[in-house]
């Protein structure tokens, strides 16, 4: 089972100024010891549950619709 913790929402919009706010999710995998060094992992999706893939740090794909998001 994985655990999902959300560590921030960033506020984004498209070329044409369509607001949309991201949220940022930290994951494991519950039962996992604090000792292993994985670095975290984390996930983006839209407040409406859409996946989105983060292209840099200004940038969001999002997948279903290959709309691209930047930092507003």
């Amino acid at each position: 089972m994985t655990y999902f913790e959300e560590t921030r929402r960033i506020g984004c919009q498209n070329a044409s100024g369509r607001p949309l706010v991201i949220i940022e999710q930290r994951k494991w995998a519950v039962g996992k010891t604090t000792g292993n060094a994985k670095a975290p992992v984390y996930d983006y999706m839209t407040e409406d549950g859409e996946i989105a893939s983060r292209l840099d740090d200004e940038t969001f794909l999002l997948l279903m619709t290959d709309e691209v998001f930047h930092r507003a």
